[in-house]
């Protein structure tokens, strides 16, 4: 996804006040209206609406802390993909944009042109099928890595477990977020920073397969 992990610096206090975690969509408009960021430090997550940004390089540039607004959790990446013939295409794992506007959905399963999205819930969001009378190209087991994101991904059962489970359990390998931001190191023991961080990269059911 265009832009995640980058350092978010304010110009006026010249520090790095967090990273970005994903873009925050207006399904209405089917546009990216900013992004969610981070602080490191103490996980808070806050809204940056796009005007706010100076400028989108190597780092992305904000005048002031202040342009940040405080941004209860989102929830438009958990979001479920149905058609409007009942067939299940995924939850989605991230977006494609052109100039801020929402060009591609991008799912577990599929990717989808923006032009299909039909109807927008809390949970679901309706795929139209019929519109071209057409269906999405699935991704082959061995594309999914190439196509969905850089990093390492597999499509293991969703595990629900607590939190306890994980705390102070041994990683047997690395695991990589977007953008290849590291999220364990081999033979690092899980802390409940590392367990947030594996959720917010949605990668919390590969964290589950590579600890002991």
């Amino acid at each position: 996804m265009e832009n995640i992990s980058k350092q978010v610096i304010s110009l006026e206090e010249k520090r790095v006040v967090g990273y970005v975690l994903k873009p925050l969509i207006d399904y209405k408009s089917l546009a990216r209206v900013g992004y969610i960021i981070v602080d490191e430090e103490s996980e808070q997550e806050y809204f940056l609406k796009n005007e706010n940004i100076v400028n989108i390089s190597d780092n992305l540039l904000i005048d002031s802390i202040s342009n940040l607004e405080y941004m209860p959790e989102s929830d438009e990446l958990r979001k479920h993909i149905i058609s409007d013939t009942g067939e299940d295409l995924g939850t989605i794992s991230s977006f494609m944009f052109v100039n801020r506007k929402l060009r591609k959905i991008i799912t577990d399963k599929c990717e989808i042109d923006s032009k299909y999205v039909r109807e927008i819930g809390r949970d679901i969001l309706l795929i139209s099928l019929k519109r071209k009378k057409r269906s999405f190209p699935r991704f082959e087991k061995e594309d999914i890595k190439v196509e969905i994101m850089e990093s390492e991904i597999s499509v293991p059962p969703v595990i629900n477990l607590s939190p306890n489970y994980y705390i102070g359990k041994v990683a047997v390998k690395t695991l990589l977020g977007f953008n290849n931001e590291l999220i364990i190191r081999e033979g690092e023991k899980v802390s409940k920073a590392i367990l947030d961080k594996a959720k917010k990269h949605n990668k919390i059911n590969q964290l589950f397969f590579i600890i002991k």
